[in-house]
This record gives C-alpha cells, sequence and structure tokens, in this order.
C-alpha cells in the first residue's frame, strides 16, 4: 500500500493507487458493497475513513503525508461551511465531480441540498453523511442487470 490519501472523498483510481488493486477491482467491489462508495452521477466516490475500516487500515493523525501528490480538501478546516452552505460549485470540488453532476443530482433528489433561489446550497456534513449512508437501491439502480 501506498500512503495514506490527504483528501477525505476519494474517486475510484486513487483508491486502487492507494491499495494496490486493479481500477476494476475497486469498482467491482463498489458495485456489490464489498467496498464501501457512494455513486456520485456516473462516478464512484469512497470516504477515505470507510474504506481504510473496510480494509482494516489504521489511520493516524501522522499519517497523511504533506507531499502527498492527492490534493487536501479545501473543507478540512474550513469554519462555518456546515450551517452557512456551500454552492454547487464548493459542493463539487469536495466531492470532485463537475459543477452540472452536483446540480443534476440536488434536481432529481439524489443529494442532500437546497434551493435559495436560482442557487443550490449544500451543507458539508450532510453531503458526507450522504456518502455515509448504505443505501441498497443506490446500487441497484446502477446494476444493469436489475433492468430486464
Amino acid at each position: 500500500m501506498t500512503r495514506t490519501p490527504a483528501n477525505e472523498v476519494l474517486t475510484a483510481s486513487e483508491v486502487a493507487q492507494w491499495l494496490g488493486q486493479n481500477l476494476e477491482t475497486v469498482q467491482r467491489a463498489a458495485k456489490s458493497g464489498r467496498l464501501p462508495a457512494r455513486r456520485i452521477g456516473k462516478e464512484w466516490r469512497f470516504l477515505r475513513d470507510l474504506v481504510a475500516d473496510a480494509r482494516g487500515v489504521k489511520l493516524s493523525p501522522g499519517a497523511v503525508a504533506e507531499d502527498d501528490p492527492f490534493p487536501r480538501s479545501p473543507f478540512d478546516t474550513r469554519e462555518g461551511t456546515a450551517s452557512a452552505g456551500m454552492d454547487a460549485d464548493e459542493a463539487a470540488e469536495l466531492l470532485r465531480v463537475k459543477e452540472w453532476t452536483i446540480r443534476s443530482e440536488a434536481n432529481q433528489g439524489r443529494l442532500p441540498g437546497w434551493r435559495e433561489g436560482q442557487r443550490w446550497r449544500f451543507s458539508r456534513d450532510e453531503l458526507i453523511e450522504h456518502m455515509r449512508r448504505d443505501e441498497p437501491e443506490d446500487r441497484i439502480r446502477y446494476d444493469r442487470r436489475s433492468a430486464r
């Protein structure tokens, strides 16, 4: 295994690199529920601490290297983000997807958020809690075999 990624929300390729596995293996594990993950649009996203728990990797405060190639989330130390809310661009940066994916998922009720006029707003805590929830119907929705 390589060093612990600095980002709290990881992509499938980052998890594969971190765990020393093939990308397809990580995606299959996410789809089957063997690895805790959430679909945001068409992409899998993983919470670093849930992946560590699932794989038995210990995360210590000094485990994240400062010179890590993974970018650090700007929301790790930002105060008041949860109560004030983030806009779609900030939520996209946190979840590491495109802004239009965030707006689309929120419009379809698949991401927790609220409208303020024409803009979507999101709570960091609610987005992280949404990532932590294990909802089997989320996996079924993306399973091509269930459409038959």
